[in-house]
This record gives C-alpha cells, structure tokens and sequence, in this order.
C-alpha cells in the first residue's frame, strides 16, 4: 500500500485529535488499507508558508543561548505567536514562533501578550526526515528567568455571576477540539441561559483537551462584555483538571503490542504507528481502526492504510527520537473519538 497522508499542517492544527488511517501490516506481510478514487489535492496557503520556513539542518544557532526580545503576536485561542529577538539578523525576518507550551507559567492557559519583554531559547525542530529544520522558541520566561504570570490580571478584570469563587455543574453539549470552542449545558439555568460557551483556554489542564459530548464538568461564569454568560475555568466535578484521558473517554484495553513509526511529525507531535500483527489487537480496536480509515479515505479520495495514532504525550518518554521505521511497543484504547496508542516506547 501507499502512504498518502499529507504530511504539511498548519501550525495549530496540533490541537486537532484525528485518529487513524495511515497503515497497518503483519509481521513480513503486504500491507492492506481502503480506498477510494484518487483526486489529486491542490496545495494551499498553509503548506506553501511552511515550505517557506524550511532551513537547511546545519543551520547556525547557539540552542544553548538565552536571547532577549519582544512578544509581536500572540493568539490565545490558537496557542502560538511570534517573539522578536532584540539582536537584529539572528534568525530569518528577525522572528521566530514560539507555542504556548513553551512558555515557563503555572496559568491555566499559557499565553503571552503583545509587547511583553521575554527572554527565551531557539531549538531547531527537524522536519522531513531531518533533511530540513525549522526554529521555535523554547524556555520561554520573564527577563531573568521568571516564569509568565498573566492570568491573575486578566481575572481581575472580569465580572463574575454569582461571585469569583461560584461553581456551577453542567454537561459538554458539544466540543470543536480544532476550532478551540463548544458549549455546555447547565444543571440549573443561570440568568435566563441554560447554555453557555466556552473557549479552549478556559478548559484546565494546561493543554489543548478534547471534551467529549455528555462529559460533566464544574466552572465558574463570567459575562463578556455584551453581557453573554461564558464558562471559566473548567474542570471536573470537584475541581479536578481534566486531562487528555478524562477529556477523551479512554478506556485501556489489556495487553501490550509491538510494531513500527510509519510517520511522526516533530512539528505536530502526532504519528502513527504500523502493528505488526493487527490480528492480535483486541476486535473492538481492530473494527474502529478500520472505520477511521475508511472515513479518512472518503474525505480525501486517497488510499489510506490502517494504523494506530498517538500523541507525544502519549510516549512513555516525550524526549525520544521517531522517525519512519522507528520498533516500538505500546498498549492500546477506546475512546468517545476512536481508538489509538499509547504508553509508546522505543525497542
């Protein structure tokens, strides 16, 4: 089978969950997959302004220098920005991206805000098989080596229903993990409204959490400046932060399985993994994996194989180097989005 998967994504699709269909194959066996008519896919925006980035892998940068410069963009809502280092001519256009991951802060949603004085790391992050690289920001702190602190200050400037501290119960209605936004259900209606929104950066956790329909959680309410009800930090019941698992749903199935990377994007943090005897993973796994396969099939009109999909955060060490080919083991689950890998380790 071919591997068709575009591999170039716009950057904040990384908060995207799209489980399956990359491949699957036994142990010295052909690999199967699904497909539909090929239709040949247009090269958009996104993919040419990532081409643009690529850097040659040697490319000179001390990754151990703390620089200092200036935040120039920052969206909330997606998670990244642009910093503009001080020093003029130390990286191309004189700004690098940097992710809310990379930002030293204990807020619930990591973030930046235009002009703030910061001071950082430049990592290259290899692309392509490591034959080209591109730059972010890491280590992202204060001048000093402060962490970021800006939630405090945005809290206090807001108008809560019921009190700063009020918590209030309800179930997720529906949850756009790429867009960033959905709505909740209120156990008991507040002011007239028994639906309110809620943005991703409101969601605890400290990363981009999927909220699987039906999911009960606890939040506080604020008004915006129309007067419109929004949910605030939101968590479970009883204040405990919602994480990936919690988000999705997951149920681990028994057992551990071993197979191959058939492609890892450093950029995204995603990847899919090849079993190597797919008859082996429990059937619940095995008809979900297919379904997803075939649904990505459709959509694109590109054959598409049967894989598992995982996460970095899925890796039992985030620190180790993937790429196609890549032995490794890992367990499996279901969840309210599919299934996929996880407790993935190199052999």
């Amino acid at each position: 089978g071919r591997h068709i998967l575009a591999q170039v994504v716009e950057f904040f699709a990384v908060f995207a969950m799209g489980w399956g269909g990359r491949g699957r194959g036994d142990a010295g066996a052909a690999k199967r997959g699904v497909q539909k008519a090929i239709i040949k896919q247009p090269r958009d925006n996104a993919a040419q302004a990532f081409e643009s980035e690529l850097l040659d892998p040697d490319y000179n940068i001390d990754e151990s220098q703390r620089f200092q410069g200036k935040v120039d963009y920052f969206d909330k809502r997606r998670g990244f920005g642009f910093l503009v280092p001080d020093a003029e001519n130390l990286v191309p256009e004189n700004k690098v991206m940097v992710h809310w991951k990379e930002i030293t802060s204990s807020d619930r949603w990591p973030f930046l805000t235009a002009g703030l004085e910061i001071e950082f790391q430049i990592k290259k992050v290899p692309v392509k098989q490591g034959k080209r690289c591109i730059l972010r920001a890491v280590a992202v702190t204060r001048p000093g080596g402060e962490e970021v602190a800006l939630q405090d200050e945005v809290d206090e400037q807001r108008e809560y229903v019921g009190g700063k501290e009020a918590r209030y119960m309800g179930t997720v209605k529906w949850y756009h993990t790429l867009q960033g936004y959905g709505y909740i259900t209120l156990d008991d209606a507040q002011e007239g409204t028994n639906e309110v929104k809620v943005n991703r950066e409101e969601v605890s956790g400290g990363q981009a959490i999927p909220l699987h329909q039906g999911l009960l959680v606890e939040f506080g309410l604020i008004k915006n400046k129309k007067g419109t009800l929004i949910a605030y930090h939101v968590t479970l019941p009883g204040g405990e932060e919602l994480t990936r698992e919690s988000g999705e749903a997951r149920v681990l199935a028994v057992g551990q399985f071993s197979g191959e990377i058939d492609w890892y994007d450093y950029r995204g943090s995603q990847g899919w993994i090849v079993p190597d005897n797919f008859e082996l993973l429990p059937a619940d796994i095995q008809e979900s994996v297919t379904e997803q396969a075939q649904r990505r099939a459709d959509k694109t009109g590109k054959e598409t194989l049967e894989t598992l999909y995982f996460r970095r955060t899925d890796m039992l060490d985030p620190s180790e180097k993937l790429q196609k080919g890549t032995k490794v083991t890992f367990e499996v689950y279901q969840s309210h989005f599919g299934a996929g890998a996880c407790s993935v380790k190199t052999t």
